[in-house]
């Protein structure tokens, strides 16, 4: 069993390497049209109003497009993780809890966040705004939680950012969290339906995704 995993953990290995050196080429012959294109031009014609590309600037273009491919793509996760984790703490709450006895779905939800984490495809945490969280682990950690809360405080409904944890390269961003059925209540019996409780913080790997299999 364990020579089967191998031979595909090599498999796949290989084909990674296989589908970033077709990226790497793909870039090269783009860069290569890009800087050579001027040259091309003048010897057709006497004057050009636009002056030639150096390697580094359309270097930079390539890497601007790539970013914000990659960024459009992290936004779309965010948005169906969003829609999938929401759901998901509405149904459970509505068909499971009837008292404050009852596991919050929230607290479920954080074990699913655990999972996912692990396994390298996304980080994920509730973050409390009221100022008395039912788990004092939800309070913000670092300066990004804070100012997503904040901004959740004066009325946005998202917030992001790009930083670097771990040594990769992440989006950040948080969707508020309000008491929107009768069982948030439970746990938050100073709120009422319609104030905000919180924010679900995500973070997207912008780098080449390593997930650990079992």
């Amino acid at each position: 069993m364990g020579t089967k995993k191998q031979k595909i953990f090599e498999s796949l290995k290989k084909k990674r390497k296989i589908d970033i050196s077709k990226k790497f080429h793909a870039c090269l012959i783009v860069l290569l049209l890009v800087c050579t294109m001027p040259a091309v031009q003048g010897a057709t014609e006497e004057k050009s109003e636009v002056p030639g590309r150096t390697p580094f600037q359309a270097l930079d273009d390539l890497y601007t497009v790539f970013l914000s491919e990659k960024l459009d793509r992290a936004r779309e996760t965010v948005r169906m993780l969003d829609d999938l984790y929401k759901t998901f703490i509405v149904l459970i709450t509505a068909e499971y809890v009837n008292d404050p006895s009852v596991l919050a779905a929230a607290t479920l939800s954080k074990r699913v966040f655990e999972v996912m984490s692990k396994k390298g495809w996304h980080k994920a945490r509730l973050l409390d705004a009221t100022g008395s969280p039912y788990n004092p682990d939800n309070n913000p950690r670092d300066e990004f939680e804070r100012d997503a809360i904040n901004a959740m405080i004066s009325g946005k409904q998202y917030f992001e950012r790009i930083e670097t944890m771990d040594g990769r390269n992440y989006l950040r961003a948080a969707t508020v969290l309000v008491a929107n059925m009768k069982g948030c209540t439970f746990c938050h019996p100073d709120k009422k339906l319609g104030d905000i409780l919180g924010a679900i913080s995500y973070g997207i790997p912008l780098d080449e995704r390593v997930h650990y299999l079992e």
